[in-house]
């Protein structure tokens, strides 16, 4: 169970743990995401994962303490219903299944506010839903069980993301070679966001993991809030009565508020859609060099590194090596949001246009565009003195040598 909260929530987090119903072997782990956990609750491995205010890096270094053929990823606001565990296995799983997909069903309680009503009406978290996603089936790591071999063959759960790693994950099971099965009576309840704030947060966060998603995946693009009314809009019947809105009354749940809150969001998904994936970090010290990689990592790609560096990629591998990718700092262009490039590429035009006129006229076909670098010549300015190095062949080598161009620093032999 990956968490990040404050001290009460992580006891309330270890207490769901330890209402499920074990057999001989099976292992409760907390990975505590935000540090606030000083004791051990009996019967639960408390795991310190501080690295990165990520739900990936958590569920990774719980994963990675777990010794199992099968581990269970269950979210912190999830309520496991009785005999969860046992409930994935009342029937066969096929050996070429890499991941179950639990039920998810909203928590029933007599107190919910109106963003959690509304969020459990629209059932953000169908199971169902997600496995039937047109472009690819997907699954929900709120409540997921994932074979060992699947999980490890596939490197984990990518981390440096804020959102979409689990769509990404399942995703990625499938392009290895494996299927996905839904188990709706391994079920648990979800408390959904409490307040509207928080779930224009999350709404935002969703959609920067859309449009990181279409950014990886050729053949995928998000489908605005506003696209998909509009085409249920034109499928509905013309003949049919109009029903009047329900009257809220005491709750507050009339079709109008549920109507406001969808055009909120789909406004909130346009401005995600913008945005970076990545998870707030704390500010990386300057380093001396800067590697410049196409899809990065792996343990051979720093064998003979030294000293304090930086890399920036296009993007990440299909398998990632987890050990090397956390000893440094890596910045992926893929994780760039749209917002993120216009502004980094006007100020790089405002401050040096003759740079910028340089790289566009000696651009060869297929190379990125400015826009596309402009973000990673911002970043290079922020490391005064650091000299750039290709990490790679001629892709590598000609962003580099662009790179260094157009933020004017050093080039490190070999790498033109």
């Amino acid at each position: 169970m990956p968490f990040a909260g404050s001290a009460d929530g992580g006891r309330r987090a270890a207490a769901t743990l330890l209402g499920l119903e074990l057999r001989e072997g099976d292992e409760l782990i907390l990975a505590d995401n935000s540090g606030v956990l000083s004791s051990t609750p009996p019967g639960v491995t408390v795991i310190r994962a501080g690295g990165e205010r990520s739900p990936a890096y958590a569920r990774n270094a719980g994963a990675e303490r777990a010794t199992g053929d099968w581990v269970l990823f269950l979210d912190a606001d999830c309520r496991p219903r009785q005999g969860l565990l046992d409930a994935y296995f009342d029937a066969p799983v096929d050996p070429e299944v890499g991941a179950l997909a639990g039920g998810i069903a909203a928590a029933a309680e007599e107190d919910q506010t109106l963003a959690a009503r509304y969020a459990s009406a629209r059932n953000f978290l169908s199971p169902e839903a997600h496995l039937a996603h047109p472009y690819r089936p997907r699954a929900v790591a709120a409540n997921l069980m994932v074979r060992r071999a699947a999980f490890e063959q596939v490197g984990g759960f990518y981390e440096g993301l804020r959102a979409a790693e689990d769509t990404d994950f399942s995703w990625r099971l499938q392009e290895a070679g494996w299927r996905l099965e839904l188990r709706p009576q391994a079920a648990v309840e979800h408390q959904y966001r409490a307040t509207v704030a928080a779930l224009r947060r999350q709404w935002r966060g969703y959609a920067a993991g859309r449009a990181w998603l279409a950014r990886r995946y050729p053949g995928f693009t998000p489908e605005p809030a506003l696209v998909r009314a509009a085409r249920r809009a034109l499928r509905r019947p013309s003949a049919a009565p109009r029903r009047p809105p329900a009257l809220g009354g005491a709750r507050g749940d009339s079709s109008r508020i549920h109507l406001a809150l969808d055009a909120l969001l789909a406004f909130e998904e346009l401005v995600g859609f913008t945005l970076s994936n990545r998870p707030a970090r704390d500010p990386a010290p300057p380093v001396a060099t800067v590697l410049v990689a196409e899809r990065f990592p792996l343990a051979a790609d720093l064998a003979d590194t030294r000293g304090p560096v930086r890399v920036e990629a296009a993007r990440r591998r299909e398998v990632i090596d987890l050990a090397p990718a956390r000893e440094i700092t890596i910045d992926y262009r893929e994780d760039d949001g749209l917002g993120e490039r216009a502004s980094a590429l006007a100020a790089l035009l405002a401050r040096h246009p003759l740079r910028c006129a340089r790289d566009i006229g000696a651009r060869r076909p297929g190379e990125p565009g400015l826009s596309a670098l402009a973000p990673a010549v911002r970043r290079l300015t922020r490391d005064p003195g650091a000299r750039v190095r290709a990490l790679g062949g001629a892709e590598a080598q000609a962003t580099a040598r662009r790179l260094a161009a157009l933020a004017a620093t050093a080039l490190e032999p070999g790498s033109a």
